[in-house]
């Protein structure tokens, strides 16, 4: 079958979810029940000796009727074939009295379910079989030309019916799909959040590794010079040459005051104070401060008060910010580096431009200057990162990020 599933589930499902169909039922009901009274009762007051012949018709058809989702279960062959034999019950009838026009209306009735069980195509061709039958069945009763006033009137009952079912499957099919759509939305947003858990997890990653990198670079170079000096000075002590002794502790104290510094810098890159304390902008002149510090870059802020962000916001623009300027200082060889943020309508922009030896942004190396990270931290914010370099150029760039 194409349209219904007959079983205890779908019938509950058809009348709970299908009000169309379930109001088409009620008005079959209707019919089926007006037709009976109407010319039962009009036999029993002729003494028709009939009546029993149409009573039992008239049964047996309403019988069929409510016992359609049984009969046809799930098959086009049985449908066509419940079809058939309503069809050839009504007719029967149809021959039994002079003017027994009102029969015609059960045929609405048959429209309506070869529709709701059939294609689009069996139904079409159903709805043709049932205007003829209609129209042979007028003609024998009245013939013609008064015939066609009822042949126009039940044809245009057939043709209603048959739009009206039509209309209530669709209406359940777009239902449907809406719902399939819906569901595909959900696993695809199911998706999304483990996808950004992931790049969550890769930056924590990333930040690790680069943190890792700066430690071995920095504090653990540093430290392994110190014993080096400390092995050498416990050599000249033991031979008596204290004046170069005193020169190894010189160089010791001066190595550990940068060591010093160096892992204060670190433990400030890992979780800024005056980030949470202060925010976003002013983690970034304090950053900037350091920088300048400790290189010859020189500097040109513009740095807006945006006022306190979400921890996720703030966190991540000082995370690309430090990227950004960790790269300016050792791969740019920039003499100038400028700092803009600001907020515009819904949206913060920072920007992050220098005029160093710049780079081919279409070929860049991703792993060295660490962009992959700054895009996948951009992305965790559902915000647009722009870079915009070419060698000899300088390096310019921009985040923008919804609020």
């Amino acid at each position: 079958m194409r349209r219904l599933a007959y079983n205890d589930t779908s019938m509950k499902k058809l009348w709970s979810n299908r009000p169309g169909a379930a109001i088409f039922l009620i008005i079959s009901t209707c019919l089926w029940g007006a037709v009976s009274l109407r010319w039962i009762t009009e036999f029993i007051e002729q003494h028709h000796p009939l009546t029993w012949a149409i009573t039992l018709i008239l049964l047996v058809f309403g019988l069929a009727m409510g016992l359609e989702p049984l009969l046809t279960h799930d098959s086009t062959l049985r449908a066509h074939l419940y079809l058939v034999v309503q069809m050839g019950l009504v007719f029967l009838a149809s021959l039994f009295y002079f003017e027994l026009d009102f029969f015609a209306l059960l045929y609405i009735i048959l429209c309506g379910q070869a529709t709701f069980l059939l294609s689009r195509r069996a139904s079409l061709v159903w709805l043709s079989i049932l205007i003829v039958m209609t129209a042979v069945g007028q003609f024998i009763q009245f013939g013609s030309p008064i015939a066609f006033s009822f042949i126009l009137l039940y044809v245009a009952g057939l043709i209603f019916v048959a739009a009206f079912v039509r209309l209530v499957l669709q209406a359940d099919e777009a239902r449907d799909h809406s719902e399939q759509l819906l569901a595909e939305l959900q696993k695809a947003h199911t998706k999304l959040q483990a996808y950004a858990n992931q790049a969550e997890e890769l930056a924590i990653a990333h930040e690790r590794t680069r943190l890792a990198r700066d430690l071995h670079d920095s504090v653990a170079q540093t430290l392994y010079g110190l014993t080096l000096q400390a092995e050498a000075a416990s050599r000249k002590l033991t031979a008596g040459q204290t004046e170069a002794v005193q020169t190894y502790l010189a160089a010791i104290q001066e190595d550990a005051k940068q060591t010093l510094q160096e892992t204060r810098l670190l433990i400030f890159e890992l979780r800024p104070p005056v980030l949470e304390s202060q925010g976003l902008a002013a983690a970034l002149q304090a950053r900037l401060d350091t920088v300048e510090a400790r290189s010859d870059l020189s500097m040109r802020l513009d740095l807006h008060d945006v006022g306190r962000l979400s921890p996720k916001i703030e966190t991540g623009l000082y995370r690309i910010a430090q990227e950004a300027l960790n790269n300016a200082a050792k791969y740019a060889n920039a003499a100038e580096l400028c700092v803009q943020l600001e907020q515009k309508g819904g949206h913060i922009l920072l920007e992050i431009a220098d005029d160093g030896v710049g780079f081919d942004s279409t070929a860049v190396p991703v792993g060295r200057v660490g962009l992959q990270g700054m895009a996948e931290r951009v992305a965790q914010l559902n915000g647009r990162l722009t870079i915009d370099s070419a060698p000899g150029k300088g390096t310019t760039i921009q985040v923008e990020v919804p609020l």
